[in-house]
């Protein structure tokens, strides 16, 4: 050590009128002199005075008074237990979101697998497309390169990569339901039907939706982070958007904005889809709309997919496919898609504009950012049930038309 004599360095305390001496290097280390103690800063352990925040990144946070050893697992625990009132079944419930999020780490390390595989579906190699899923699964797929069977390992392969997003009970009920209705249009609506399939044929339309489907799928990895809390509000019947100042740990809205901007985009395709079944069902014919009560109604299917996502709700009378609306909320999407949208990263709240309103815009609204990622996992859900209609219109084609033809 230096025999030299070390000078303290001094400043003036913002908060009163002490000159604090800092003293660095001599044989103590270092130490303060001339620093005073002020009641009104003198924090205590989580006395609510000091920020703190226990993140979590499987489990909403939910900013209430902080209790020590409530971790977001403990609060999210006692939140299944005051909804359900059943110890064991709320045990069960929280086993199921702990096996689905094992199941996202272990298929999120693979996520670029996923998106190669999904390509070569769409690629001329189909026995690649055939063996890399079989190597993926662990399964044996067989020999066959026929296209029914190519697409029997397409959702194969899309039903168990991405059953950590749903709801396996309703995806089976819903394949079942669509298989059904199929097989029941092709024989009590059988001429209108058959006409339907032959122009989304001709058209290349229904390539065309399973591709987009296809192209958004591996996007949703990019997002399981952000969406592992709101998956666990499958459980908590009561949160209400913009109720439950509830946050999460990641806070990238610009990525998760753009992924729920083309994810509407295909679910407003796919109801081109809805609305032909419904047409059929309705009314024996694919263009046949209802007509409105101006008396005047769509003169063809064409004419209802140049709709806005909105306006075409309108036209699905009495609709045989029970959509949430709530999975696309048109004024958030709109604002994402067309306006300006805000967000603050600290307080996790995102301001949206609605209308148009040129240079000056005052009329902001907020949501939350579990809020908006909740919305984006409902409409992930909504485009994968969605997507078995898709299926169904190619076994029609692959077997029971084919079959038909020979």
């Amino acid at each position: 050590m230096s025999n030299r004599e070390i000078q303290p360095l001094s400043f003036a305390c913002p908060h009163c009128s002490s000159i604090i001496n800092l003293t660095i290097g001599d044989e103590k280390g270092f130490h303060f002199s001339g620093a005073q103690k002020l009641k009104e800063r003198q924090y205590g352990l989580f006395d609510g005075r000091n920020s703190f925040i226990d993140l979590h990144l499987d489990f909403p946070v939910w900013f209430n008074d902080y209790v020590p050893g409530m971790t977001p697992y403990m609060v999210a625990m006692e939140k299944i237990k005051g909804e359900y009132k059943d110890t064991e079944r709320s045990m069960a419930f929280m086993q199921f979101h702990t096996q689905r999020l094992n199941q996202l780490n272990l298929l999120h390390q693979k996520s670029q697998q996923i998106r190669t595989i999904l390509k070569l579906y769409s690629g001329r190699n189909k026995q690649l497309f055939k063996t890399r899923v079989e190597q993926f699964l662990n399964v044996s797929l067989g020999p066959s390169l026929e296209p029914q069977d190519i697409n029997a390992a397409l959702y194969q392969f899309v039903s168990n990569v991405f059953l950590p997003f749903v709801h396996l009970d309703g995806v089976i009920d819903l394949i079942e339901n669509f298989s059904e209705l199929m097989l029941t249009l092709a024989e009590c609506r059988g001429p209108a039907f058959n006409a339907f399939v032959d122009h989304m044929k001709e058209t290349n339309f229904l390539h065309e939706i399973q591709k987009d489907c296809l192209d958004l799928y591996p996007e949703f990895y990019d997002a399981e982070l952000p969406l592992r809390p709101a998956l666990f509000l499958d459980f908590v019947d009561g949160y209400e958007r913009n109720k439950i100042a509830a946050r999460v740990s990641a806070h990238d809205f610009k990525t998760y904005k753009d992924i729920y901007k083309d994810a509407a985009e295909v679910f407003g395709r796919q109801l081109i889809l809805v609305a032909a079944i419904n047409n059929i069902i309705h009314r024996d014919g694919h263009n046949n709309f209802l007509k409105s009560k101006d008396g005047n109604a769509l003169s063809s299917l064409d004419k209802f997919a140049d709709k806005t996502l909105s306006d075409k709700f309108k036209y699905l009378d009495d609709c045989w496919y029970e959509i949430d609306r709530g999975v696309v909320d048109t004024s958030v999407r709109n604002a994402i898609a067309h306006f300006t949208t805000e967000y603050d990263e600290v307080r996790q709240i995102i301001t949206y504009f609605p209308e148009k309103e040129g240079v000056r815009q005052e009329k902001g609204e907020t949501i939350f950012f579990l809020d908006f990622m909740r919305m984006l996992l409902l409409l992930f859900r909504e485009i994968h049930y969605l997507h078995h209609v898709i299926k169904s219109l190619f076994y029609y084609e692959y077997l029971i038309r084919s079959e038909q033809r020979d």
